[in-house]
């Protein structure tokens, strides 16, 4: 059985062999036969799709820093599918394939993450579902589907402690989604239409760098959201953009998180003070869970919250919640 996190970002796979990570991205270029020739006689993953090349994966996120003038394509965008990528399918089609790999055996299960309805913006999930069903199955693994912020609480929300019950956000690039859950049951699922990209666009906007750049040095590990000390002064301008669009970007997630609590009649009661764990790509940057905790404390939340952290290995966590429920399927 696998596991897969299917992100705007990155794609995760889990296994009992370990995790698998391939960046959710591919780079268009020239074709020709020395080219072909020099991309096979590095490995660099490609495919060829209608006369053109496109270099998927961590070496399209690594061709894009240097060649400034080529434009990173996503086979996803916002969460979903990328309906301006015509060559997307078969690109997400070959990362896929790669990280899963043929199935050892008929039948084996296949568990994917699927991004929950956005409450701030008109759109629907079945048809991204049903494409990514169909990819999975067409490798020969059978398919099933559980939302994101569900497989991260059973990842960071399973130790004896707090017994599958709590807030669970899963911090993605495209989107960021939330999971209210007790004893393992899931009351609600949601999720708002702002994420990593949302951070990186409002930099490029703001400082006039190109979007690869400001991703770039959003995830340099040079940069901690609870200190306010420059370590990188050639981008000066970039790190106090991105600190402030942190800043943004959480208030937003707890400001809707907190409304969902006062107007939707499925959330629980819950009897004691719950916690909140946080995963995904986008709360990787150092300082991430200080700034969380100072957002809470400036608003009255409808709950009582034991405690604020951040999920083990946070990229990962969502494979981990998908093959863990795959585990419980196969048995």
């Amino acid at each position: 059985m696998k596991g897969l996190d299917c992100g705007t970002g990155n794609y995760v796979a889990a296994s009992e062999d370990g995790v698998k990570i391939q960046r959710n991205a591919f780079l268009t270029i020239d074709k020709s036969p020395t080219t072909i020739k020099s991309l096979k006689r590095l490995n660099v993953p490609f495919v060829e799709i209608n006369k053109r090349l496109h270099v998927i994966g961590k070496s399209a996120y690594d061709y894009a820093q240097i060649f400034g003038n080529k434009d990173l394509k996503r086979p996803m965008s916002k969460g979903l599918l990328n309906p301006s990528e015509r060559d997307a399918l078969p690109v997400l089609r070959e990362i896929i394939s790669s990280l899963l790999g043929k199935p050892s055996e008929d039948g084996e299960v296949c568990v994917y993450c699927v991004p929950s309805k956005p409450i701030d913006k008109e759109t629907l999930v079945d048809y991204h579902e049903d494409v990514l069903s169909t990819m999975i199955e067409s490798i020969g693994y059978k398919a099933r589907s559980i939302k994101e912020a569900e497989a991260l609480g059973y990842a960071g929300l399973s130790d004896n402690n707090n017994n599958l019950t709590g807030i669970s956000i899963s911090m993605g690039a495209g989107m960021a989604n939330i999971a209210i859950m007790y004893q393992g049951l899931v009351a609600l699922t949601f999720s708002v239409s702002r994420g990593g990209d949302f951070i990186d666009q409002h930099v490029s906007l703001d400082t006039g760098i190109p979007l690869a750049k400001a991703q770039f040095i959003k995830e340099s590990n040079k940069i901690d959201l609870s200190d306010n000390t420059i370590y990188d002064e050639d981008n000066e301008r970039e790190v106090h953009a991105i600190r402030s669009y942190y800043q943004v970007l959480i208030k937003y997630l707890l400001d809707n998180i907190a409304n969902q609590f006062e107007i939707n009649e499925a959330m629980p009661h819950f009897p004691e003070a719950v916690p909140i764990v946080i995963g995904g790509g986008t709360s990787m940057i150092k300082g991430v869970i200080e700034v969380f905790k100072a957002q809470f404390n400036q608003k009255e939340f409808p709950i009582n919250i034991s405690e604020i952290k951040l999920v083990e290995e946070p990229l990962t966590a969502v494979a981990r919640g998908c093959f863990m429920d795959a585990a419980l399927e196969d048995e």
